[in-house]
């Protein structure tokens, strides 16, 4: 695995727990809402569950590693690219809801532009 691979791989990791740290806060906002009388128990409920799922996605990737690994990828658009398409197949093939590609699509594109703004001039 290049360095860029790592560097990419260890960002992504933390942008992407940052991301279900987020997700929890939201159930936890769910909940407070039911408790306050301003949504009810099925939009808590169906909002819930899509959250859930999102985390459960979140938690499965995370565990299987977040890393592309290619001796070929030498930009971080190329890292991302990878990335976006190893997280686009795991998430169809294990059935976790469409959104959450693009909650981790964003966080993918995020780490890339830094990426870029760490490389030198020339690379």
């Amino acid at each position: 695995m290049t360095a860029l691979c790592r560097k990419f791989a260890k960002l992504l990791t933390i942008e992407l727990e940052s991301l279900e740290e987020e997700l929890e806060l939201l159930l936890q906002t769910l909940d407070r809402r039911l408790k306050d009388h301003e949504i009810t128990d099925y939009v808590r409920n169906e909002n819930s569950v899509v959250l859930r799922n999102e985390i459960l996605g979140l938690r499965d990737f995370l565990h299987s590693g977040c890393s592309v690994d290619s001796d070929e990828i030498t930009t971080p658009d190329e890292a991302a690219a990878a990335a976006k398409e190893v997280i686009r197949h795991r998430l169809n093939e294990r059935g976790y809801v469409p959104a959450l590609y693009g909650l981790v699509a964003s966080r993918v594109d995020k780490v890339a532009a830094y990426l870029k703004l760490d490389m030198p001039v020339g690379s």
